[in-house]
């Protein structure tokens, strides 16, 4: 009987020592998944700020180019409209002349 009883102590014990051991491995996975977690939290904020900082570049060249296309584009006008005026100038005045005089 007392046999029976330091046997059943040992396996107690084992099972107690089994526990512990599983106890203290799921803590060291908790606390490894948790740096786990962290690494990809900061790897993901690292790729949402590269994807914004290249988002803001694309649209400030969007918008430097649109500037700069309808700069073009009003330049052509007054040309356009100077080189109109030029030529009609004379006609212009003569008959802004011919109005005032009749």
């Amino acid at each position: 009987m007392n046999e029976i009883i330091n046997r059943l102590n040992e396996i107690e014990e084992k099972a107690d020592a089994i526990i512990s051991d599983a106890k203290s491995r799921k803590e060291k996975r908790m606390q490894q998944l948790e740096a786990d977690k962290k690494k990809i939290d900061a790897e993901f904020e690292q790729d949402e700020q590269r994807a914004a900082q290249e988002l803001k570049e694309k649209l400030i060249r969007e918008g430097e180019e649109h500037i700069r296309k309808s700069a073009e584009k009003n330049q052509k006008a007054i040309k356009k409209f100077e080189q109109a005026f030029a030529q009609k100038k004379e006609e212009v005045a003569e008959m802004i002349f011919r109005q005032i005089v009749q």
